[in-house]
């Protein structure tokens, strides 16, 4: 009986989170995110490779320079206050308690929050709860920033507040600042570069706005007067990716620019109506590059 081969969580995964920049870290669940994370933060010792904080190798000493707010984590402490949290975590980090005080009162002052500083966590929203974790992840002044879903079950406002000061800290602190959410609205409105994975492999990687310009030139929204048949749908699939909006209607993306002629010559034996070049969201870049590496995937399996 042959052994079964070790499963690999993460398989050569790679990349650089600038100082000033948030990188939005995306994949389906267990592609390999919270394994990533936990290696980041020294709670899982890599089997090969390295891992590097501020240029220098990554140890408790260096691992001071993170700050992380885990989802489905208990960040804070609720039966104490923001300022009572920002001084007991400040001092686990090796900071003063007026100092931590400080800045932990600074930072909810940016949020508005200054006049909940007394206040017991357990009193306050869970969108409050948050960004009193946000502040205590950055008492230290760390280097790097771990976001792990930071927007989740928050209504629009508490969420277009955090996501508006998470981009102006980055900034001015130098902060570099690593996202990992499901939410595509807010990792598009966030990330400055963006960084996919599946089945622990980097299957895309590039600058936000770059990478969703370049994938718009190359989406189109089709649409028919007779409902699009499987045989059309296999001929246009194989020159990207094909999702059905309706029994009519689909969103052809081409692998290639070059692939356009032949999707034109195949597009005139079918009842077509309209074609519209798309502008595509950061949801939709996922879904077709997550989709076409599955793809991908499939067809050599079969070929195996």
């Amino acid at each position: 009986m042959k052994n079964k081969p070790d499963f690999l969580a993460v398989n050569d995964v790679s990349f650089e989170i600038t100082d000033g920049r948030v990188m939005a870290f995306l994949g389906p669940n267990g592609a390999g995110k919270t394994t990533t994370v936990k290696m980041l933060l020294g709670l899982i010792t890599p089997s090969a490779g390295t891992i590097a904080i501020a240029g220098q190798p990554a140890t408790p000493r260096s691992l001071r320079s993170v700050g992380a707010v885990l989802e489905g984590s208990r960040n804070i402490y609720w039966r104490l206050s923001p300022t009572e949290n920002f001084e007991y975590w400040g001092g686990i980090r090796g900071v003063s308690r007026r100092t931590a005080i400080d800045r932990g009162v600074g930072y909810l002052d940016r949020f508005h929050m200054a006049d909940k500083a007394r206040q017991p966590v357990r009193e306050l929203s869970r969108g409050m709860q948050q960004i009193v974790a946000i502040c205590c992840a950055l008492i230290h002044q760390p280097q790097l920033l771990l976001l792990d879903e930071p927007t989740l079950g928050l209504d629009l406002m508490a969420a277009d507040r955090i996501e508006a000061i998470i981009r102006q800290l980055a900034r001015e602190q130098h902060l570099g600042v690593l996202l990992t959410t499901h939410d595509m609205a807010v990792a598009q409105a966030l990330s400055d570069d963006v960084l996919m994975i599946e089945h622990g492999q980097i299957v895309f990687r590039g600058e936000t706005q770059t990478a969703l310009r370049d994938f718009s030139a190359e989406t189109y929204q089709l649409h028919f007067s007779a409902p699009l048949t499987a045989q059309a749908q296999t001929d246009l699939a194989a020159l990207g990716t094909v999702a059905l909006t309706a029994p009519d209607a689909a969103q052809l993306t081409l692998a290639q620019q070059d692939c356009l002629p032949m999707a034109l010559k195949i597009l005139a034996t079918l009842p077509i109506d309209t074609i519209t070049k798309q502008q595509v969201d950061l949801g939709t870049l996922f879904k077709q590059i997550i989709q076409s590496h599955q793809k991908a995937g499939a067809d050599h399996a079969d070929r195996d």
